[in-house]
């Protein structure tokens, strides 16, 4: 999950300005919806190795990958 969503964000600023302003609508719709679902991570600040983006910094089962 968190790999997908950084290959998102890099690919954002290399997109046409119209293109990258729908998967930014996409996005926000989707992270506000991973936001819900997810919990704070207390111990993300000792895990370097996770990345500084929000995403990283999130609790949820990578094991299940269909929301409903």
């Amino acid at each position: 999950m968190t790999r997908a969503r950084d290959l998102l964000e890099l690919l954002l600023p290399t997109l046409p300005f119209k293109a990258r302003r729908e998967l930014e609508a996409l996005l926000a719709t989707l992270d506000a919806e991973l936001w819900r679902r997810t919990l704070p991570d207390p111990h993300a600040g000792r895990r370097p190795w996770r990345g500084d983006q929000w995403w990283h910094c999130r609790l949820y089962d990578e094991t299940s990958h269909h929301w409903t």
